[in-house]
């Protein structure tokens, strides 16, 4: 044996590792043996990734008549639409299909001598629309939400004195996403200080729907800019609004808004998967411009650039 080379084997209790001297230099065998850590190896994770988000407008039109033992009308209040719920999203090749319903309330001044007040609603009124999304197949997730847009009505007292045509839009947004696995040995370091962005704040109570909170639980003809209008030198005369599915006052959210987080992500779309199109700082003013799954869409401070950003990351009245 080489006398500049010798073998040492020792062994202990707590590390039971075999070290090699070489010209008075040592060497680790395995850094298992010594640390008792496994060898970094992959992890599988699934990966949710959107596939698209989409908006389309639903026109709801109803006939509503007045029951049967309740005095006819002399002339209507308002109408009111609440308990706006979606009740089922299918994904189907390229499209979603969102099923729903509401309610619908008509108040109105009685034809009687002392004209009372009297009202009578519809419950359980059903709509459904289909949204195209690109890729969309039958086994993909989907999620949806929905808000009031305008309300209508038509009432001519000349021709029938019980019966109150409405015209309700709906907003309705659904976004698909798909689920990929992925291979990952770590978890990446944090390189961003202060920027903040919970997921479990934007879900719903239901993983597939949800109908947003962001105005008031009930909508009427009056919020929206349907229903009554007095014209000039004239008394209470009644006059619908445009028809067109884009007409009348949008009831979503707006105003302005202050960021709250220290920075925060503006996103291309609504919900975290999108990308980061630009960062706001706390105190920051944003301007609304409506509302989908938690989220609002605004306009920067620099007055030209549009995105998303999370409702729970900023403060203010946007009603």
């Amino acid at each position: 044996m080489d006398e500049k080379t010798r073998v040492v084997s020792a062994s202990t209790d707590t590390l039971n590792t075999t070290t090699k001297v070489v010209t008075g230099s040592t060497t680790v065998e395995s850094a298992e043996l010594i640390c008792g850590c496994p060898e970094p190896g992959p992890e599988t994770i699934e990966v949710e990734q959107v596939l698209g988000a989409e908006m389309a407008q639903r026109v709801v039109e109803l006939d509503m008549f007045v029951p049967a033992g309740e005095p006819d009308i002399q002339q209507v209040i308002d109408v009111y639409v609440k308990d706006l719920e979606i009740k089922k999203i299918d994904v189907i090749r390229d499209k979603v299909i969102v099923r729903g319903d509401l309610e619908v309330k008509v108040m109105y001044v009685a034809d009687l001598p002392d004209e009372p007040v009297h009202a009578y609603e519809k419950k359980h009124i059903r709509w459904t629309r289909d949204i195209e999304v690109d890729g969309a197949e039958p086994d993909m997730k989907a999620t949806a939400d929905v808000v009031v847009e305008f309300v209508d009505y038509d009432f001519h007292c000349h021709h029938d004195r019980r019966k109150v045509h409405i015209t309700i839009v709906l907003k309705v947004w659904v976004r698909v996403v798909t689920t990929t696995e992925m291979d990952v040995y770590a978890l990446s370091p944090i390189d961003e200080v202060g920027i903040i962005e919970n997921t479990t704040a934007s879900t719903s109570s239901s993983d597939h729907a949800s109908a947003s909170k962001f105005s008031d639980e009930t909508v009427s003809a009056a919020e929206t800019g349907g229903g009554n209008i007095e014209a000039f030198g004239e008394e209470n005369l009644l006059v619908t609004g445009p028809m067109t599915p884009t007409a009348g006052k949008p009831t979503g959210v707006s105003g302005a808004v202050t960021v709250s987080g220290n920075v925060v992500n503006v996103r291309t779309g609504p919900g975290t998967n999108f990308p980061v199109v630009a960062k706001v700082k706390r105190n920051d003013t944003l301007t609304v411009k409506e509302q989908a799954f938690g989220w609002y869409k605004v306009v920067l401070p620099d007055g030209s650039t549009t995105g998303w950003i999370a409702s729970w990351l900023v403060t203010g009245a946007a009603g």
